[in-house]
């Protein structure tokens, strides 16, 4: 018996047990890796269908085989994921993340696995907040840690299993280090205390060293940046202020006295000066919309009347620490510390400065007088300080709305922006929610001026609040980010981000130059980017702030690369030392070199990304082990930026946005390259885009046996054709075949289909790799159909042996008719045809192909299996923009329907067609053109045993015979009849559940009555409708007979709220299948399946059935599956698909050689009066034989001894009959009585 569904679902994949088993077989004893629960195999009894085969919009697909197996899109509006692969091969996901997963190592100490770092710029993994956008994976449960303590996001990791510790690099800062530090159970820092600008990847030096890469020119305790970047004022006056114990005097009681003076700081006096009340201790309190990190404080005591604080303290809001200070002591001059008793001198209104020894984040402040000079305290101005130059979105936070301080920071916003309060970010923001199909990125934005005192190398970045504290995760989206930072620059940079990120962040948006001079202010503009949706038709968007940090000066001997030596204590001061350090300082554009990826292969260091140099190291070059100099690569390098370089053995693999060598001379090299014995190879002719990452994992390709495949990742559409390999199109991701060479694509292999995009990777202690990125896969790759292998100890899936090529790609679905959605890619439906000693396996939909003698084909293929799978189908008589819906075949002629036009030896055709499939030809006579608006053909049924041919759609008549919806085309009279009757609407399915009963479903009317579903009786040409059918709560999108005699009837289709119903007839009344099915199912198809072995007892369906659902089933409990099971008490999954565009999959059809037989009992049992027949018989041959044996026997033993038979002679043996006959001689014998003697 089946494990009960709802147990499986009780344990969630995403935390399994660690044991990594991926598509390798083998795992080590006592290995740590994660475990797959797997799905019983469903007890189908499909031999007596033949081959069986779906069809449906996909273009990969699978069957459930393990818990967590999923078809829902992978990286959905910004999101990543952790990931191992089942058993299968498909990609599984481990943990989920808010973000890119960049990096990841196993972290290593004393010999023992403590866990899996993982990093990027999420701020979430599985929900649990990660600030810093760094985790550690439990290598036994699989459960995230935040590993807490950085502020800003990770680009590289390298674990250093020797010395048990992982070096860090990125975009943050953490302790007193920024953009590097080291893990080893806490955070550790380096003695350079980090660099001057991101990391960007870290790797092993040849020397027993730590290499970094990044935009960096000088290291982190290199802290001679300007002092003018404290002048920077927080708006005091637009914060709430208020006071405690004021002094209650007219002109002296308002605490904005002090934090609105303007240009007259030192001004004292009614309406400039508040004073306590007369001998009693009080405060002075700003509450602000936003967080922020004050360095200095500027105090301006009061002396009116003899008044003034003499002590005070500052109490950081809303933690309530008391915070230390350091100042001059004006009386000494020396340098002094307090913290809970500051001073303030007497009689002094100039302004005391006093420095804060930690920057603390906080939103509020309060100065508490503890004791004062004369009748009581008092103050003439309060300034606050900080070193971060930020301009917000709400503009009040950027100047007081009273005046004062001067020069601030501003922003204008365009559109329907909103504050929105802080919830559990730090400041308040602004949000606007837009329509998606109406975004205009010009009529909604919003630009940030902020105040920049100095020119400079600035780091800018943008600061995003989290959507779970404002509950708007599923609305957010995409946002473009423009900077203007040059009066120059005419063309400003842009780049953009996701906004799905459920707690803060910032992204560096630009790091560099940044214009002060002659009047020019910096600005940046975040929009919503256009033609997206989250999948809500609303978009969230949000803007909050826009840093400028001024970045520390350049030591003017780094530019991108330094070589550290971890067993020395103090850094070599003398960078020329280090080959590698020099390297980079002879780079161009002179300190900003962009350093983006590290690769060591045998003994060289790979070096990649956007420089140059005199000396021919151009966005790549190489360092020897040993070597005193860097080595130019072969063409003097590549003409543009490398971004990822893969390392394998002695070659390696590089990405970029470079399109040929800086010297020329090999054009395929476009975004994608190898460099193998000193030469550069292309690989294909490349890609047209950009490559971004390079990841290795396996694949079984040609021999069943598992192969290195490297997985490219980028931005790009298609790959170029070469060599015969034509051009195909891509969504930013392709497989390369390294021991082929050549593209996955172009090797029309039947295998993995993977979609979206890898960004790193790790090798595992004794165990398989991990993945980071977004990934969506299947065990089969294949466009609208797929065969289910059976009849051996399990399922499996396989493809038809067909190129299908879709002809529109800017589309996937059209609406072509109610109720039923027609891809206009790929295969939409299919039939196999056996009849006649054929052997035809018949697909059509939208699509086209090449056959076998090299003609095109679209949108009708035929496979003759007897004719080793030749391939022919319709070619130019339909216009290739048709799509088919429908296919029968009667005798010898195929029936093709849809929403088809085209012309046929000079005569209009529409709806349906004929094809002769004795000819291999359009049939000579074909049915009149069918009429009316958007014509389509949904359902084509001939009737056993005659030559009627039932076509059902959307029309209104067929020729010059009115027959709406449904007509009948007479194959030996070649002409269209009506079924009688009035009927009108749209017909959906067509079902023969005899001789002489249609089942029909639709939105229809018959005779006046609104139903969804009825039959028709070809005896009498009578409707009739199902009773109940009109009760049932939506138009039926899928209907099959429940039983043999169709008595019974399942129907599925959408109710008017929208939501999904099944329900079954039982011959009487509807009986409903309640709280299986969630919101946005989709029905399509209905069959009801064998069973090889009974399931427990249920209402709703026979012991020995089960009914598969098709089409989008989201499953309670579960998601959304593109074919499910439903065994009377669960509904199972059964297979799942995906799209090329990255969406779930639907099936539609299930197709079978021996579709008479789907109700055959699967039970196999004989019953007993024939299984005693057969024993008897049985019994009776063993005696034959054993009579037969016996003879044998005798006469052999006989012929042994010399036996010989008597002489006879049969000499007028027949003569004395003549004479007495045989009835003379026994004519006595009558009576009872004995003969005499």
């Amino acid at each position: 018996m089946r494990e009960p569904f709802s147990s499986m679902l009780a344990s969630r994949a995403g935390k399994l047990a660690l044991s990594l088993l991926l598509a390798s077989p083998q795992l080590i004893p006592g290995t740590a890796a994660f475990t797959f629960v797997p799905i019983p195999s469903p007890n189908l009894n499909l031999d007596p269908l033949g081959r069986v085969a779906f069809a449906g919009d996909f273009d990969a697909i699978s069957l459930y085989q393990f818990q967590d197996q999923s078809q829902e899109p992978a990286g959905v509006n910004g999101a990543s994921a952790i990931l191992s692969r089942f058993p299968n091969g498909v990609f599984a996901t481990i943990q989920k993340t808010d973000g890119d997963v960049k990096a990841m190592c196993a972290y290593q100490k004393d010999g023992n696995l403590h866990g899996i770092v993982v990093g990027g710029n999420f701020t979430s993994v599985d929900g649990t907040h990660t600030p810093g956008g760094i985790a550690m994976i439990d290598p036994n449960t699989g459960d995230p840690t935040a590993v807490e303590g950085l502020n800003g996001s990770v680009n590289a990791l390298h674990c250093d299993s020797g010395r048990g510790q992982v070096y860090v690099g990125g975009s943050f800062t953490g302790a007193e280090s920024a953009n590097a530090i080291i893990w080893k159970g806490n955070w550790s820092e380096m003695s350079f205390l980090g660099f001057n600008g991101p990391v960007n990847s870290i790797v092993a030096g040849l020397n027993d060293t730590v290499v970094f890469g990044g935009e960096f020119s000088g290291l982190g305790n290199n802290i001679t940046g300007a002092t003018e970047n404290n002048t920077q004022a927080l708006p005091v006056g637009s914060a709430n202020l208020t006071a405690q114990t004021s002094s209650g005097r007219p002109g002296f009681t308002e605490p904005k006295n002090i934090a609105c003076k303007g240009d007259q700081i030192d001004s004292q006096g009614a309406n400039s000066t508040w004073l306590l009340a007369d001998n009693t201790p009080g405060f002075w309190r700003a509450d602000f919309g936003f967080g922020f990190k004050p360095t200095k404080l500027q105090l301006y005591n009061t002396n009116f009347e003899s008044r003034g604080t003499k002590t005070w303290r500052y109490t950081a809001l809303p933690d309530g620490g008391i915070m230390n200070f350091t100042f001059t002591d004006p009386t000494t001059g020396q340098k002094s510390f307090c913290d809970a008793r500051c001073p303030l001198p007497q009689g002094n209104r100039s302004a005391q400065d006093f420095f804060f020894v930690n920057k603390v984040g906080m939103n509020a402040f309060r100065i508490d007088i503890s004791d004062w000079y004369g009748q009581g305290g008092g103050l003439n101005a309060v300034q606050l300080f900080a070193t971060d130059v930020f301009s917000y979105a709400i503009d009040e936070f950027n100047r007081p709305s009273c005046g004062g301080v001067q020069g601030a920071g501003s922003a204008t916003k365009t559109g329907p922006w909103l504050v929105t309060p802080s919830h559990d970010s730090n400041a308040q923001y602004l949000t606007a929610t837009l329509q998606t199909n109406n975004i205009d990125p010009s009529a909604n934005f919003v630009v940030f001026q902020p105040n920049i005192p100095q020119s400079g190398n600035y780091s800018i970045k943008m600061y995003t609040p989290g959507c779970r504290g404002d509950g708007t995760c599923g609305t957010r989206g995409r946002v473009n980010i423009s900077s203007s930072v040059s009066s120059k620059k005419t063309i400003p940079s842009s780049v953009e981000l996701y906004q799905t990120n459920e707690f803060d962040k910032y992204d560096e948006i630009y790091n560099g130059y940044v214009d002060a001079t002659d009047g020019f202010r910096p600005s940046v503009t975040l929009a919503p980017v256009a033609n997206q949706n989250p999948g809500t038709g609303v978009l969230t968007v949000v803007a909050q702030r826009v840093g400028f940090e001024v970045l520390n000066a350049s030591s003017g001997e780094l530019n991108g690369l330094f070589e550290y030596d971890p067993d020395q204590q103090e850094v070599e001061e003398d960078f020329s030392k280090s080959v590698i350090n020099s390297a980079g300082a002879g780079l161009t554009p002179a300190d900003e070199a962009k350093i983006t990826t590290l690769a060591t292969a045998d003994d060289n260091l790979f070096v990649g990304g956007s420089f140059s140099s005199d000396g021919g190291l151009n966005n790549i070059f190489a360092i020897a082990k040993d070597a005193q100099a860097p080595t130019q690569l072969s063409g003097g390098g590549l003409n543009s930026q490398v971004n990822i370089i893969y390392a394998n053995g002695s070659d390696i693999w590089v990405g970029g946005n470079f399109t040929d060598l800086k010297n020329g001379g090999n054009s395929g090299l476009k975004g994608v390259a190898a460099y193998v014995n000193d030469n550069w190879q292309a690989l294909g002719a490349g890609v047209t885009g950009v490559v971004m990452n390079i990841v290795p994992f396996s694949m079984n390709v040609t021999d069943g046996i598992p192969e290195e495949v490297l997985g490219i990742s980028g931005f790009f559409t298609e790959v170029n054709g070469f060599s015969g390999n034509a051009a195909f199109s891509v969504n930013d991701f392709a497989v390369w075949v390294p021991s082929q060479k050549n593209w996955l694509q172009n090797l029309n292999t039947q295998g993995l289909d993977v979609q979206g995009h890898l960004t790193a990777w790790a090798n595992i202690p004794n165990a398989d790799r991990l993945y980071g990125g977004a990934v969506s896969s299947q065990s089969l790759g294949a466009s609208g159909a797929a065969v289910l292998q059976h009849g051996g100890p399990s399922l499996s899936l396989s493809g038809f042996s067909l190129d299908i090529q879709a002809q529109q790609s800017s589309l996937r679905k059209r609406s072509l008719t109610e109720g039923q959605n027609l891809t206009t890619t790929g295969i939409v439906t299919a039939v196999f045809d056996k009849s006649n000693n054929r052997n035809l396996t018949i697909v059509g939909g939208h699509f086209a192909t090449t056959g076998s003698d090299g003609q095109n084909i679209t949108n009708v293929v035929i496979i003759d299996e007897k004719d080793s799978n030749k391939v022919t189908g319709f070619t130019e008589a339909v216009d290739s923009n048709s799509t088919f819906a429908a296919l029968a075949v009667q005798d010898n002629t195929l029936f093709a329907g849809g929403r088809v036009t085209g012309q046929i030896d000079n005569n209009r055709v529409a709806g349906v067609v004929a094809w002769d499939l004795s000819t291999n030809n359009f049939a000579s006579t074909q049915p009149p053109p069918l009429q009316g608006t958007n014509v389509t053909v949904n359902a084509i049924a001939p009737r056993r045993n005659s030559k009627d041919v039932f076509v059902a759609g959307r029309f209104e008549s067929a020729g010059a015979l009115s027959c709406p919806a449904l007509c009948i085309w007479n194959t030996e009279r070649n002409q269209w009849t009506a079924p009688g009757g009035d009927i009108s609407g749209v017909v959906t399915s067509l079902f023969w559940i005899s001789d002489t009963k249609l089942m029909i479903s639709g939105n229809l009317t018959v005779n006046n009555n609104q139903t969804s579903l009825f039959t028709f009786d070809s005896t009498n040409s009578q409707f009739q409708t199902i009773a109940g059918a009109s009760e049932l709560p939506g138009s039926v999108t899928a209907f099959t007979p429940a039983s043999a005699s169709g008595n019974q009837i399942w129907a599925a289709g959408e109710a008017a709220d929208g939501s999904a119903f099944l329900q079954r007839f039982d011959g009487s009344k509807w009986l409903p299948v309640n709280d299986m099915l969630q919101p946005d199912t989709n029905i399509r198809g209905l069959q009801v399946l064998s069973l090889n072995e009974n399931h427990d007892e249920a209402q709703l369906i026979d012991q020995n059935q089960d009914l598969l659902l098709l089409g989008q089933i989201n499953i309670t409990g579960f998601g959304s599956a593109s074919a499910a099971l439903f065994n009377g008490t669960a509904m199972i999954p059964f297979l799942l698909s995906t799209t090329a565009q990255n969406t779930p999959g639907s099936l539609s059809q299930i197709f079978v050689e021996n579709p008479q037989s789907f109700f055959q009992n699967g039970n196999k049992h004989l019953a007993l009066g024939f299984v005693v027949l057969i024993a008897l018989a049985i019994a009776l041959a063993l005696t034959f034989l054993l009579v037969v044996a016996g003879i044998l026997v005798e006469y052999y033993r006989k012929k042994a001894a010399g036996y010989s038979p008597a002489p006879t002679s049969y000499t007028d043996r027949m003569g004395n009959v003549g004479r007495v006959p045989p009835e003379e001689l026994f004519g006595t014998l009558s009576g009872p009585r004995a003969p005499a003697i």
